[in-house]
């Protein structure tokens, strides 16, 4: 997994989460706050403001500098939040791209993934608590708010990276999952997702006969490390090396003190222990991204060993429940670009976009735009992703669907397919999240049988040649346009179509009509109808 530290390769991106903030602050995206602010019952709700009543465009990162709890505790340390994906904007920044460069940069990612290095120690290490450091402290010195005042049971953290590794291969994950504060020295952890990441290694520990798994939480990263770690990458890809290749740079690496794993060296804060692979508690409720509170279940926990952190850490946290949040951004766009890769490398070609919209959570909806080249291609693409890519609904559409535009796939959905010919019901990986597979309280599949859950696939391109788009064609409405602008009227924002075009039903005939139309000569037509009358019996 890792080179020697000589192969780094050179680059200029982000080195800590400092240098990042920094960049944020001179874009104008990041708001300070300087007055004493409640983590638990401030905090949230007043980022939570922007996200229901400010244009994306004007969403920003905060900073908290003056932290208290509902106990009335201070905090020694500053804490960030929706530093990675408050906007697209944002988001892009921590890419340093523009925001339409971002499928790109996943892309190359991917392809062109660079393993990271390991070097001796880092400034994560310039603290080390353990032992009796932590016997009257542990997770309490860390400033972690509460994401649902009034419904979630406990301070828990969010932007949360959980490392863990293959017992057999040594190949670490590094997963995004909530952690339930329960005690000091213990934290939940929930990873939902049945067969990837944390999940598996903790079931691989076990069925080898392995009691405790030796697992770490990194908070407080460059935004390459945190765009990897929420994206459902394939169990034999590493994050680290995919975030190398975000970054354009190797992640340096550095061994924890309590066990092997590795974690970023230029991280804010780790928290280190061992998750027992054959015991659970109960762990929730939660408000989680769906947009409702996950219900309580039983799932692991973690014994917590060690903390390091720098002299100065900053701790970060993500704001995700009700979409759109920073969760729904920082997820929408890593998925997209991960099922992208994954339609891309069964070889369809025929796929020119992929979008998870954020108010389904960037889970519950794909849509895919193709260039259809064989009758089949709609029907196999929906198959493929049944296997790991559909939250709950997948549509395929046309390459003249704008599938960012929910009124354009209500067109598609209306007009191009037929219910009983173009939509199906499959089985598809169960996602524990979801309210609507059980009922509180009932088994979410952490233990036990697992309950179903089902996807609806649906073929929303045409089966055969279209007559044109009825919207006036392209000529007459570029000449409406510079009327428009020669008029003075607000500016446009144009949304697709915009003008009619031809999707291969239209004769020659029927083309010419329209042109004799267009120069007024429409009577030449009504002659000719004229001859071609029929009578009634």
């Amino acid at each position: 997994m890792a080179t020697a530290a000589s192969d780094l390769p050179s680059g200029q991106y982000y080195r800590d989460l400092n240098e990042y903030i920094d960049t944020l602050e001179r874009a104008g995206k990041l708001q300070r706050v300087t007055r004493p602010i409640d983590k638990d019952t401030q905090m949230h709700p007043l980022v939570r403001l922007q996200f229901r009543g400010l244009e994306e465009k004007d969403r920003k990162a905060w900073l908290f500098e003056n932290i208290t709890d509902a106990k009335g505790r201070t905090y020694d340390m500053p804490l960030v939040l929706c530093a990675m994906a408050g906007s697209s904007d944002i988001y892009a920044l921590g890419l340093q791209c523009t925001v339409e460069e971002i499928p790109r940069r996943w892309d190359h990612a991917q392809a062109h993934p660079i393993a990271p290095v390991i070097v001796g120690t880092g400034p994560v290490h310039e603290q080390i608590l353990r032992g009796d450091d932590l016997k009257e402290r542990c997770l309490s010195r860390l400033p972690i708010p509460i994401s649902t005042p009034g419904f979630d049971n406990a301070p828990y953290t969010t932007a949360s990276h959980w490392i863990s590794k293959d017992p057999d291969t040594g190949l670490h994950n590094v997963g995004n999952y909530r952690g339930m504060v329960k005690a000091e020295d213990r934290i939940g952890v929930y990873p939902a997702s049945p067969g990837y990441g944390m999940r598996r290694h903790i079931e691989m520990w076990r069925e080898r006969g392995h009691d405790r798994m030796p697992a770490a939480i990194v908070i407080g990263v460059p935004p390459a490390i945190s765009y990897a770690a929420v994206t459902r990458l394939p169990n034999d890809v590493c994050e680290y090396d995919v975030a190398g290749g975000l970054a354009g740079q190797a992640i340096e690496l550095t061994q924890c003190v309590s066990h092997d794993l590795l974690v970023p060296a230029q991280a804010q804060i780790v928290v280190e222990g061992f998750v027992p692979t054959n015991i659970q508690e109960m762990e929730g409720p939660f408000g989680e991204f769906p947009g409702y509170m996950a219900a309580r279940d039983y799932s692991w926990f973690m014994e917590v060993t060690a903390i390091t952190m720098r002299n100065k850490p900053i701790y970060q946290a993500f704001l995700s429940q009700f979409p759109p949040s920073e969760s729904s951004k920082i997820r929408g766009i890593g998925w997209t670009a991960a099922c992208f890769d994954y339609l891309k490398a069964a070889g369809f070609e025929c796929v020119q976009e992929v979008h998870f919209p954020e108010t389904s959570g960037s889970f519950g909806v794909c849509l895919v735009r193709i260039r259809r080249e064989k009758d089949d291609d709609a029907t196999r693409i929906l198959d493929h992703l049944s296997k790991k890519f559909v939250g709950k609904l997948a549509i395929v559409v046309d390459e003249d669907v704008d599938i960012h535009d929910p009124n354009a796939i209500y067109w598609a959905l209306s007009y191009a397919m037929q219910p009983h010919r173009d939509v199906r019901v499959v089985d598809i990986p169960l996602m524990a999240l979801d309210p609507s597979i059980a009922p509180p309280g009932a088994n979410r599949g952490l233990t036990g049988e697992k309950p179903r859950m089902s996807g609806l696939l649906i073929d929303a391109t045409r089966d055969w040649p279209y007559p044109p788009v009825s919207l006036p064609a392209k000529e007459f409405m570029d000449g409406a346009i510079a009327l428009w602008q020669e008029l003075g009227l607000p500016e446009l924002k144009l949304r697709k179509p915009w003008f009619g075009y031809n999707l291969g039903s239209w004769s020659a005939d029927e083309a010419e009509e329209a042109a004799l139309a267009a120069r007024g000569d429409y009577y030449v037509t009504g002659e000719k109808q004229r001859g071609e009358r029929r009578k009634l019996d």
